[in-house]
């Protein structure tokens, strides 16, 4: 396909200051740490919590409480919106042509939603109860269906486009993943529940609120700095590829002819390749459990079946006994970043997830033969720990090896469409996730410490059954080099 010059426009995306500060052309260190790590690390503490204990804040009115069906119906109802904007950044993202890439400049736009948003959700004006709960439906949605998904979409597609490097890309994964564990698991799963020890030992109700709302203040603003460091620090050398400088004024797109392809066609090419069907379905499953072991899944967890333990000697709260248990099982997971890679390049990434699937139901098992025992509970949380770390570093590289594969069997990138269903399944899948265990937590005809176990412990034994039997037909791996070749000839005859 030949390309053909056209003038660039002037936008705001032309000006100097709004250029990357990495302009090696390969991925480096700084650009790793700060554009990879140290950013997302800022937001998405910010967006895991916000994720995790929105509900647990808005169960510090008692008045919403009462009305059981809001606090139900409020994380099921925003998926409609939610997802409806995942699909729409998804296509707008696509479409976007600018000299800082297609999704770079949306982290750029999320950082002052997330900074607003973040704050409203929990700063509430005291008015009536009507008034209230329109707040908090209006504020949330503000955060997750506008915020966070301008900001979701943009950044997991950042691995994809900073190179097309196989091993650059699988050690960028690796990287890029640990601020999303941090989140939910340091965090969310440790540090957030000795906040919560802080926060409830206020004098009254106001003061918990007040306790809160500072808290979510210093995390938006930890996030909107996290968003400026990730947007100067990273880099869509697969994006400039497209775009070949004639001057200052002026660049030639080879593939603007794909970049216009509309969206609906390339969502239809995509469905056509079962490797798409496969990631898809995976992260489905797999984010229905990290949601149903998350923060506020595991703090009701620990409070229904740990009122109190005892650790060399010290008596724990639940609280605390989420704190070391999280702790335990975020242990391997940590450490699971040194070896991951290598372990990866050996076995191949697919077969070292499949093999996280198993070692999860292992431990899933392990603590369901004695969900109150303190002691149990850390020997399967340990094995989950390690069962962690492949779908949390290595997935989100095959994802990129899927991009490459559906460039190369169809000619153009699909991206933006791939990434805004990617979006709206975690969108939706974790509106649903809290909606259900609400559901049935709070329902008088189920018993609570029975809807507690299944949800954190039994849900992950039926759903990574169900991924080791789909990831065993994903074999991108076998000729992504081959394919990758295709893409750079078909680019040197478009020259």
């Amino acid at each position: 396909m030949s390309g053909y010059n056209c003038k660039k426009k002037k936008t705001i995306w032309n000006l100097p200051i709004l250029n990357s500060r990495t302009q090696k052309e390969k991925v480096g260190f700084p650009e790793m740490i700060f554009g990879y790590f140290l950013g997302p690390l800022g937001v998405l503490a910010m967006t895991s919590v916000i994720s995790s204990y929105y509900l647990t804040f808005y169960r510090t009115y008692d008045d919403i409480v009462v009305q059981r069906s809001f606090l139900t119906l409020l994380p099921l109802i925003s998926i409609i919106p939610m997802a409806i904007s995942n699909i729409i950044v998804g296509i707008v993202v696509g479409k976007t042509k600018t000299k800082q890439g297609k999704a770079r400049p949306y982290i750029l736009m999320a950082a002052p939603l997330l900074l607003v948003s973040g704050i409203l959700v929990f700063c509430i004006p005291y008015f009536s109860l009507g008034f209230r709960m329109l707040w908090m439906a209006v504020s949330y949605n503000l955060f997750a269906a506008i915020a966070n998904s301008i900001y979701g979409t943009s950044h997991y597609l950042m691995v994809s486009l900073s190179t097309r490097d196989i091993k650059q890309r699988g050690k960028l994964s690796v990287v890029a993943n640990i601020p999303a564990v941090a989140g939910n698991g340091l965090v969310s799963s440790i540090l957030m529940p000795l906040a919560l020890g802080w926060i409830n030992s206020a004098e009254n109700t106001a003061g918990v609120q007040n306790r809160w709302q500072t808290l979510m203040t210093v995390l938006s603003v930890v996030a909107f700095i996290g968003c400026m460091i990730e947007y100067f620090y990273t880099r869509e050398r697969i994006t400039e590829e497209d775009i070949i400088a004639e001057d200052a004024e002026k660049t030639v797109s080879r593939e603007e002819t794909d970049q216009t392809v509309p969206a609906l066609t390339q969502l239809k090419c995509a469905v056509k390749d079962r490797f798409w069907w496969i990631v898809m379905i995976f992260y489905t499953l797999y984010q229905a459990g990290v949601m149903f072991k998350g923060g506020y899944v595991f703090n009701i967890y620990c409070h229904t079946f740990f009122t109190d333990a005892t650790l060399f000697g010290m008596q724990l709260s639940a609280d605390m006994i989420q704190s070391v248990l999280a702790l335990i099982s975020g242990i391997p997971l940590a450490v699971g970043m040194v070896f991951i890679w290598p372990l990866a390049n050996k076995f191949g990434k697919k077969n070292m997830i499949i093999a996280g699937c198993v070692i999860s139901i292992i431990g899933s098992l392990i603590c369901i033969s004695n969900p109150s025992d303190f002691t149990v509970m850390l020997i399967g949380q340990i094995f989950k720990g390690f069962s962690s770390i492949p779908g949390s570093y290595l997935m989100m590289a095959l994802f990129a090896d899927v991009l490459d594969h559906l460039e190369a069997r169809f000619g153009f990138r699909v991206d933006g469409v791939s990434m805004s269903v990617y979006t709206t399944i975690l969108t939706v899948v974790n509106g649903l996730a809290v909606a259900v265990f609400n559901f049935f937590y709070d329902s008088v005809q189920f018993s609570a410490s029975g809807v507690a176990e299944f949800f954190f412990l039994e849900f992950e034994v039926i759903a990574h059954a169900v991924l080791i039997i789909v990831m065993l037909f994903l074999t991108v791996e076998k000729n992504i080099e081959q394919e990758q070749a295709v893409i750079r000839e078909r680019k040197k005859m478009d020259r």
